[in-house]
């Protein structure tokens, strides 16, 4: 295989994870942002991407340490989805990753 066709297989494949990895209103779900669960049963749970693959959302508790995994198919703006949450509206800013949550990755 020649260089140019490697490298233009590469930008298929990042094309088809930025397309999965693309909620239905268009956001590019990206590690670091923070999600709001609109089911009312969740009273306003928030999780943290950590990373995103094949349209899968590892997510942690946003102050805590329980992790899931979620679709980002889900994560839309309807009673049974996620919507992002704008930095302004958290009461303590945006948590930081540590140096060993980056070392796993």
């Amino acid at each position: 295989m020649s260089a140019a066709t490697d490298t233009s297989a590469e930008d298929d494949d990042a094309q088809v994870q930025q397309e999965k990895n693309t909620t239905r209103e268009g956001i590019l779900v990206c590690p670091g942002q923070i999600w709001e669960d609109l089911d009312t049963r969740q009273n306003q749970r928030r999780v943290v991407v950590e990373f995103v693959k094949n349209g899968r959302a590892r997510v942690r508790a946003h102050y805590g340490t329980r992790r899931s995994t979620i679709s980002v198919s889900r994560m839309h703006k309807h009673s049974s989805g996620f919507r992002l949450v704008d930095p302004s509206e958290l009461k303590y800013g945006v948590p930081t990753v540590s140096s060993d949550e980056t070392a796993q990755r």
